[in-house]
């Protein structure tokens, strides 16, 4: 299982590396990140939409990976976190090709509902109750990668950048 190992540590650099540049955008208005990677011309509405589109996908298809070529069979959070996953494809993807930023506004309860319910179904990981939710138990975690990685703490890595690659689009990108 090495290929998840490497999907969780991928999961983990990507989210660090997109807070640091979120909380560098936000304490520092033209900062040198800005000005050498030329952001502003880059988080225009068409490419926010097509970078959801692609972490969105990204998402989806490593959820599929993991239950149907790793044979890992999703818990009941797990169904429900796909369930605020999966239309985030099909929102963004169209709303990139339309033009239309009307899909961002759209996206934003399913993004907020799978930060709440990711991290809900990661603390009864960390925390597991006395009783079970299933046949599948949503508290015994299939992979636990360098100690704390988990499969809801990737979904929340991806519902929560997201968030930020929306977040650096209302600080730096068109006005």
């Amino acid at each position: 299982m090495q290929e998840i190992k490497i999907l969780a540590i991928l999961s983990l650099v990507f989210i660090v590396s997109f807070v640091l540049i979120t909380l560098i955008n936000i304490y520092t208005k033209n900062n040198q990140i800005i000005k050498r990677l030329d952001l502003r011309s880059k988080f225009n509405t068409q490419n926010t939409l097509f970078y959801c589109f692609l972490l969105s996908i990204i998402g989806t298809l490593s959820s599929l990976y993991l239950s149907e070529m790793k044979d890992l069979e999703p818990c009941k959070y797990c169904w429900f976190e796909r369930i605020f996953l999966f239309p985030l494809v099909f929102i963004f993807f169209v709303s990139w090709i339309k033009k239309n930023s009307f899909g961002i506004i759209i996206s934003i309860p399913f993004i907020i509902s799978g930060i709440l319910l990711t991290l809900y179904h990661y603390w009864i990981q960390l925390f597991p109750p006395d009783e079970t939710c299933d046949v599948i138990s949503c508290s015994s975690p299939y992979i636990w990668e360098l100690g704390f990685i988990s499969i809801p703490l990737m979904a929340f890595f991806n519902f929560f950048g997201l968030v930020l690659i929306l977040t650096n689009y209302k600080l730096i990108g068109e006005k």
